[in-house]
Protein backbone atom coordinates (compact mmCIF):
# COMPACT_ATOMS: atom_id res chain seq x y z
CA UNK A 1 0.00 0.00 0.00
CA UNK A 2 1.21 3.07 -0.90
CA UNK A 3 1.64 6.38 1.73
CA UNK A 4 -1.17 8.04 0.82
CA UNK A 5 -3.33 5.17 0.30
CA UNK A 6 -2.15 3.97 4.51
CA UNK A 7 -3.01 7.66 4.72
CA UNK A 8 -6.46 7.20 3.54
CA UNK A 9 -7.37 3.65 5.10
CA UNK A 10 -6.13 5.04 8.62
CA UNK A 11 -8.24 8.11 8.05
CA UNK A 12 -11.71 5.97 7.32
CA UNK A 13 -11.06 3.51 9.74
CA UNK A 14 -12.06 5.95 12.53
CA UNK A 15 -15.79 7.34 12.20
CA UNK A 16 -14.50 10.69 13.69
CA UNK A 17 -11.53 10.62 11.34
CA UNK A 18 -11.80 13.08 8.37
CA UNK A 19 -9.68 13.68 5.33
CA UNK A 20 -8.12 17.27 4.92
CA UNK A 21 -8.76 18.65 1.93
CA UNK A 22 -5.73 18.12 -0.12
CA UNK A 23 -6.57 13.75 1.02
CA UNK A 24 -9.90 14.92 -0.62
CA UNK A 25 -8.63 16.33 -3.45
CA UNK A 26 -5.86 13.39 -4.34
CA UNK A 27 -8.17 10.90 -3.24
CA UNK A 28 -10.56 13.02 -6.69
CA UNK A 29 -7.42 12.91 -8.61
CA UNK A 30 -7.14 9.33 -8.28
CA UNK A 31 -11.30 8.65 -8.94
CA UNK A 32 -10.12 10.37 -11.93
CA UNK A 33 -7.36 8.24 -12.81
CA UNK A 34 -9.30 5.21 -12.05
CA UNK A 35 -12.16 6.63 -14.48
CA UNK A 36 -10.45 7.08 -17.23
CA UNK A 37 -8.36 4.26 -16.58
CA UNK A 38 -12.12 2.23 -16.86
CA UNK A 39 -14.58 4.50 -18.03
CA UNK A 40 -12.70 5.77 -21.22
CA UNK A 41 -11.84 2.44 -23.25
CA UNK A 42 -15.45 1.03 -22.15
CA UNK A 43 -17.47 4.81 -23.52
CA UNK A 44 -15.15 4.00 -26.94
CA UNK A 45 -16.57 0.20 -27.21
CA UNK A 46 -13.32 -1.69 -26.47
CA UNK A 47 -13.43 -4.92 -24.55
CA UNK A 48 -12.34 -4.84 -20.98
CA UNK A 49 -12.35 -7.60 -18.81
CA UNK A 50 -15.35 -7.12 -16.56
CA UNK A 51 -16.86 -10.21 -14.46
CA UNK A 52 -20.34 -11.05 -15.21
CA UNK A 53 -22.67 -9.55 -11.35
CA UNK A 54 -23.12 -11.82 -9.14
CA UNK A 55 -25.93 -11.24 -6.35
CA UNK A 56 -25.35 -7.80 -4.61
CA UNK A 57 -26.17 -8.12 -0.76
CA UNK A 58 -26.53 -4.94 1.40
CA UNK A 59 -27.68 -5.15 4.86
CA UNK A 60 -31.02 -6.73 4.56
CA UNK A 61 -31.52 -6.03 0.45
CA UNK A 62 -30.06 -7.52 -2.02
CA UNK A 63 -29.99 -7.40 -6.19
CA UNK A 64 -29.93 -10.10 -8.46
CA UNK A 65 -27.46 -10.67 -10.81
CA UNK A 66 -30.45 -9.99 -14.12
CA UNK A 67 -31.21 -6.67 -12.16
CA UNK A 68 -27.48 -5.52 -12.04
CA UNK A 69 -26.62 -6.52 -15.88
CA UNK A 70 -26.54 -3.90 -18.41
CA UNK A 71 -26.89 -4.07 -21.83
CA UNK A 72 -24.24 -2.99 -24.35
CA UNK A 73 -25.06 0.21 -25.15
CA UNK A 74 -25.90 1.43 -21.46
CA UNK A 75 -22.35 -0.50 -20.78
CA UNK A 76 -20.88 1.75 -23.00
CA UNK A 77 -22.63 4.89 -21.81
CA UNK A 78 -21.63 4.39 -18.17
CA UNK A 79 -17.77 4.40 -19.11
CA UNK A 80 -18.82 7.82 -20.50
CA UNK A 81 -20.71 8.62 -17.34
CA UNK A 82 -17.73 8.00 -14.83
CA UNK A 83 -15.41 10.09 -17.07
CA UNK A 84 -17.96 13.10 -16.44
CA UNK A 85 -18.13 11.99 -12.62
CA UNK A 86 -14.90 11.91 -12.09
CA UNK A 87 -13.76 15.50 -13.61
CA UNK A 88 -17.19 16.87 -11.30
CA UNK A 89 -15.96 15.39 -8.15
CA UNK A 90 -12.57 16.77 -8.64
CA UNK A 91 -14.13 20.52 -9.14
CA UNK A 92 -16.02 20.52 -6.25
CA UNK A 93 -13.42 19.29 -4.02
CA UNK A 94 -10.83 21.88 -5.49
CA UNK A 95 -13.15 24.36 -4.68
CA UNK A 96 -14.07 23.33 -1.00
CA UNK A 97 -10.13 23.36 -0.58
CA UNK A 98 -10.04 26.43 -1.96
CA UNK A 99 -13.08 28.01 0.36
CA UNK A 100 -10.92 27.05 3.35
CA UNK A 101 -7.68 27.85 2.30
CA UNK A 102 -8.60 31.38 1.76
CA UNK A 103 -11.39 32.14 4.57
CA UNK A 104 -12.13 35.72 5.16
CA UNK A 105 -10.21 36.45 2.40
CA UNK A 106 -11.74 37.60 -1.22
CA UNK A 107 -10.19 35.16 -3.11
CA UNK A 108 -11.86 35.67 -6.53
CA UNK A 109 -10.66 39.29 -6.33
CA UNK A 110 -6.74 37.65 -4.87
CA UNK A 111 -3.59 40.23 -5.78
CA UNK A 112 -2.53 36.45 -7.19
CA UNK A 113 -3.44 36.34 -10.78
CA UNK A 114 -3.43 32.83 -10.47
CA UNK A 115 -5.56 32.49 -7.25
CA UNK A 116 -7.66 34.82 -8.37
CA UNK A 117 -8.38 33.05 -12.00
CA UNK A 118 -8.03 29.63 -10.49
CA UNK A 119 -10.87 30.25 -7.72
CA UNK A 120 -13.05 31.63 -10.65
CA UNK A 121 -12.97 28.54 -13.14
CA UNK A 122 -13.15 25.87 -10.39
CA UNK A 123 -16.01 28.02 -8.77
CA UNK A 124 -17.71 28.34 -12.21
CA UNK A 125 -17.67 24.64 -13.12
CA UNK A 126 -18.59 23.88 -9.34
CA UNK A 127 -21.69 25.81 -9.97
CA UNK A 128 -22.51 23.88 -12.80
CA UNK A 129 -22.17 20.88 -11.54
CA UNK A 130 -23.49 21.23 -7.93
CA UNK A 131 -27.16 21.45 -9.56
CA UNK A 132 -26.95 19.10 -11.94
CA UNK A 133 -24.44 16.46 -11.68
CA UNK A 134 -25.33 14.48 -14.83
CA UNK A 135 -26.46 17.25 -17.11
CA UNK A 136 -24.93 20.64 -15.96
CA UNK A 137 -25.50 23.81 -17.00
CA UNK A 138 -23.58 26.69 -16.71
CA UNK A 139 -24.72 29.60 -14.14
CA UNK A 140 -22.25 32.82 -14.59
CA UNK A 141 -22.86 35.65 -12.72
CA UNK A 142 -23.61 38.50 -14.58
CA UNK A 143 -19.92 39.90 -13.64
CA UNK A 144 -18.59 37.76 -15.12
CA UNK A 145 -19.91 36.84 -18.21
CA UNK A 146 -18.52 38.18 -21.75
CA UNK A 147 -15.34 37.42 -20.28
CA UNK A 148 -11.71 35.78 -20.54
CA UNK A 149 -10.50 33.98 -17.71
CA UNK A 150 -6.48 33.23 -18.52
CA UNK A 151 -4.92 30.41 -16.53
CA UNK A 152 -0.99 30.69 -17.48
CA UNK A 153 0.11 27.84 -19.83
CA UNK A 154 -2.87 25.83 -19.16
CA UNK A 155 -6.22 27.49 -20.21
CA UNK A 156 -8.19 30.26 -21.62
CA UNK A 157 -11.89 29.93 -20.21
CA UNK A 158 -14.23 32.14 -22.87
CA UNK A 159 -17.70 33.01 -20.33
CA UNK A 160 -19.47 34.97 -23.90
CA UNK A 161 -22.72 33.20 -24.62
CA UNK A 162 -22.40 30.39 -22.01
CA UNK A 163 -24.92 31.51 -19.15
CA UNK A 164 -27.68 29.34 -19.36
CA UNK A 165 -25.90 26.44 -21.96
CA UNK A 166 -24.83 23.21 -21.07
CA UNK A 167 -21.68 22.40 -19.96
CA UNK A 168 -19.10 21.01 -22.96
CA UNK A 169 -15.96 19.76 -21.57
CA UNK A 170 -14.62 22.19 -24.10
CA UNK A 171 -15.54 25.50 -22.73
CA UNK A 172 -12.85 25.02 -19.81
CA UNK A 173 -10.53 23.62 -21.75
CA UNK A 174 -11.13 19.93 -20.94
CA UNK A 175 -11.27 16.91 -18.00
CA UNK A 176 -7.09 16.81 -18.51
CA UNK A 177 -6.64 20.79 -18.01
CA UNK A 178 -8.65 20.66 -15.43
CA UNK A 179 -6.40 17.93 -13.72
CA UNK A 180 -3.39 19.67 -14.48
CA UNK A 181 -4.63 22.87 -12.51
CA UNK A 182 -5.75 20.58 -10.09
CA UNK A 183 -1.85 19.28 -9.70
CA UNK A 184 -0.89 23.42 -9.82
CA UNK A 185 -3.20 24.33 -6.81
CA UNK A 186 -2.63 21.21 -4.29
CA UNK A 187 1.45 22.54 -4.81
CA UNK A 188 -0.02 26.17 -4.12
CA UNK A 189 -1.98 25.14 -1.31
CA UNK A 190 1.31 23.55 0.09
CA UNK A 191 3.32 26.59 -0.77
CA UNK A 192 1.86 28.77 1.46
CA UNK A 193 0.91 26.53 3.98
CA UNK A 194 -2.77 26.88 3.94
CA UNK A 195 -5.27 25.39 6.17
CA UNK A 196 -5.44 21.55 5.77
CA UNK A 197 -7.91 20.49 8.45
CA UNK A 198 -11.68 21.60 8.12
CA UNK A 199 -13.03 23.56 11.54
CA UNK A 200 -15.18 21.05 13.68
Amino acid sequence: MTERGLEIAVANSSPEATLTPLQRIRMAQDFFRFAHHVGTPISFGRRVEVPPPGLLIWGRHSLSPDEIELDKETFAFCGTILERLAYRLLAMELDAALILAFRGEDRFNHMDAFIRNASTVIRLIRNAVAHNVLDPVWKIDRNLRNKQITIEGLLTFDTRDLHGKPLKRLDFGGPIALFRLSERIVAELERIKAPVVAEA
